[in-house]
């Protein structure tokens, strides 16, 4: 599970070969071997002997802002594999290999994508997602005129394609929500909105996870394919969280349906909208429970959080078996 730290003042100490949790209200203990990472989302104070046992458990420490942007990550600094496998990351992204990666993503994206507006479909508010679903199919057809390019080459023209789709699913997901969520377009940060603030959160969330996965399979989060590398930017963290971005919109929006997502989750300053400590009590363990759930992918059955990671994996079998290995 992921340990989130998230009351100012909390201190956090090893004791006894666990981690301390000390609070106003009391004092938990946790082992080791229960925790699959700690998120901190306000001011918290860590021993030296805490972070080390994080480190010799393989326990990442994630930093995230009031937002829930990823602000640092505490690992070690060891990589798990070989330098081979970063020379190869750099030509993989140099092949119309990669171009077929990432085409496949943005194909298993707008899946899911069709499959989150199958999902609001049933809903009486809902007007024109039929329509919608059958545009986006066709409109997905677009990418396989990339297959033979580099990315170099084609880049900007498989994100106007990107943009497309997106121009059709953000207006159908915005007619199925209930009215205090609905919004007139994507923004990020800031978001204008409700429900693009708890959106912004999520994919902050996943952001996580997603580079995780990408550690944990060899490769260099920070060599991306289709994102240009960009100073102290994880950019293939940036690639390998298209695929699964739906998933975490229908985590939202199945809240907002539900009722479960109040207007009282958020705060707005001259900037825009953000999560409050409410938001975030609610979004984190839901997003925490999301990550936990079984489902099939890919013709296999895991927990979401696996196929994240197994995805990273195919990525980093795909580059070795790309150089000849």
């Amino acid at each position: 599970m992921q340990l989130v730290l998230d009351t100012p003042g909390t201190i956090v100490t090893h004791k006894d070969g666990a981690f301390r949790i000390q609070g106003k209200k009391g004092g938990r203990t946790f082992g080791p071997g229960k925790l699959d990472s700690i998120a901190i989302t306000a001011n918290v104070q860590l021993s030296a002997g805490a972070i080390q046992l994080a480190i010799r458990n393989g326990i990442p420490i994630l930093f995230f802002d009031y937002i829930g942007k990823a602000q640092a990550r505490l690992w070690s600094p060891y990589f798990e594999s070989i330098a081979t496998l970063r020379r190869q990351q750099v030509h993989f992204a140099e092949s119309t290999e990669a171009t077929q990666w990432m085409i496949d993503l943005f194909l298993l994206k707008t899946e899911a994508q069709m499959a989150h507006l199958k999902y609001l479909k049933g809903r009486k508010v809902a007007t024109g997602i039929g329509a919608t679903v059958a545009k986006m199919k066709v409109e997905s057809r677009n990418f396989e005129n990339f297959r033979g390019a580099l990315l170099e080459e084609v880049r900007q023209q498989m994100m106007g394609v990107e943009g497309g789709l997106a121009r059709l699913y953000w207006p159908a997901v915005s007619s199925a929500l209930p009215r205090a969520f609905r919004f007139k377009k994507r923004t990020r940060r800031p978001a204008k909105d409700y429900f693009n603030a708890a959106i912004n959160y999520a994919y902050g969330m996943l952001y996580s996870v997603v580079e995780g996965g990408l550690f944990a399979a060899g490769l260099d989060p920070h060599l991306g394919l289709l994102h240009a590398d960009e100073h102290r930017k994880p950019t293939l963290a940036f690639d390998m969280i298209e695929p699964f971005r739906p998933w975490a919109d229908q985590v939202v929006s199945r809240a907002c349906v539900q009722g479960q997502m109040q207007p009282g989750f958020f705060a707005k300053n001259q900037y825009g909208f953000f999560l409050n400590k409410h938001g975030k009590a609610f979004l984190i363990p839901a997003f925490n429970d999301f990550l936990r759930q079984r489902v099939t992918y890919l013709q296999q059955e895991a927990t979401v959080k696996n196929h994240i990671y197994f995805l990273a994996a195919r990525l980093a079998q795909r580059i070795r078996a790309t150089a000849g290995e």
